[in-house]
């Protein structure tokens, strides 16, 4: 994987769960700190996948709140995730 990893969402409403799901335990993010948590996320993820913690195709939780299923694209250097098991 090359160093600087993303992640993204399959669906607008993915990213809205996870969002309503971070707001309700930690409060509201403005643009800067969602950039800042992604990028956090990201780091994470990769991580754990590199270090054999975590699978792709499996739930994904950063600070206790599950972010989604993860799958990897190789194209886009983007971890994604979706609210529902693909």
């Amino acid at each position: 994987m090359a160093d600087q990893v993303e992640i993204e969402f399959y669906l607008d409403s993915d990213e809205v769960t996870f969002l309503e799901s971070w707001e309700d335990k930690y409060g509201e993010l403005n643009e800067e700190q969602l950039e800042k948590l992604y990028q956090e996320i990201a780091q994470d993820i990769e991580s754990k996948y590199q270090s054999g913690e975590h699978q792709l195709g499996k739930s994904f939780s950063y600070k206790e709140v599950k972010v989604g299923y993860s799958d990897y694209s190789t194209f886009n250097n983007w971890f994604l995730f979706s609210a529902a098991k693909r």
